[in-house]
């Protein structure tokens, strides 16, 4: 029990990004803590580069009213057309790009720009959209029978909102998902790296575990490169990460072993 306490919620952060000498703290906590700890992690994550900068552009627009009613040029989608005053271009942070233009007939994968990890295109006749490696298109020959205008939009705002909640949860989990199978990956290539004087290795949970942990501090740290525009693009990113995560990795198995070897 004293243990529990000593590595509360902050504490046991603390420990993850700067002391991988002491992951037995880590270690002994239950599967219920770790996953608590998990879900908080990406909760965390999903506010810094998925949140904050969705927020900070709508408060830029003057929230999503302004936005529609004096911002979006006149439109109208009606029998299966969409038609705009004028072509609208315009990025969501760094990582999101919209173009919205009735003066194309139709947007084709070609369109896309892989700089940007979402792009919305929206043409006369239909609407593209990608996320990462992932596309669909929305056809407005199968939306005949929908009317649409800017205060269509406006009255659409709640939806909006409910909209990118469940973004967000999906986000989290999909974060989650990558996060274990990642930290799974480091934890079996790690494992056999180090070995106490009389041939142990960490055992797999044990292996997990610490990788799990060790991925922390560089988890958050890309989310604030991507919150900030990928001030440091995402390969020089990956390579200082993965040499890191692998030093703390192999710091925590050599303090596993020998607090093992002392009990």
């Amino acid at each position: 029990m004293e243990q529990e306490k000593k590595t509360g919620f902050l504490h046991q952060y603390f420990v993850a990004c700067f002391q991988p000498a002491n992951y037995n703290l880590l270690l002994n906590k239950r599967r219920g803590g770790h996953m608590l700890y998990l879900l908080l992690l990406m909760a965390f994550l999903v506010f810094i580069d998925t949140v904050i900068p969705i927020t900070a552009w709508t408060t830029s627009v003057g929230g999503l009213k302004r936005l529609f009613l004096e911002r979006v040029p006149a439109f109208t989608l009606e029998d299966g057309s969409f038609q705009i005053a004028s072509p609208l271009s315009f990025h969501v942070g760094p990582a999101i790009r919209v173009e919205i233009n009735s003066g194309e007939e139709a947007y084709a994968p070609a369109a896309f720009e892989a700089e940007y990890q979402e792009e919305i295109l929206v043409s006369r006749t239909n609407v593209l959209v990608r996320a990462g490696d992932r596309m669909a298109e929305v056809p407005f020959s199968a939306l005949k029978n929908m009317k649409m205008d800017n205060q269509s939009l406006v009255a659409m705002i709640p939806s909006v909102i409910t909209l990118f909640f469940f973004y967000c949860l999906i986000g989290l989990l999909s974060k989650g998902i990558q996060y274990v199978l990642i930290a799974f990956a480091f934890g079996m290539i790690c494992r056999a790296g180090v070995r106490s004087p009389d041939g142990r290795f960490v055992s797999m949970k044990e292996s997990f575990l610490i990788a799990f942990y060790a991925k922390t501090l560089f988890a958050v740290i890309g989310s604030v490169n991507a919150c900030l525009g990928y001030m440091v693009s995402s390969f020089w990113m990956t390579m200082v990460s993965v040499m890191i995560i692998m030093g703390y990795i192999y710091k925590a198995e050599v303090s596993v072993l020998k607090t093992q070897e002392i009990s």
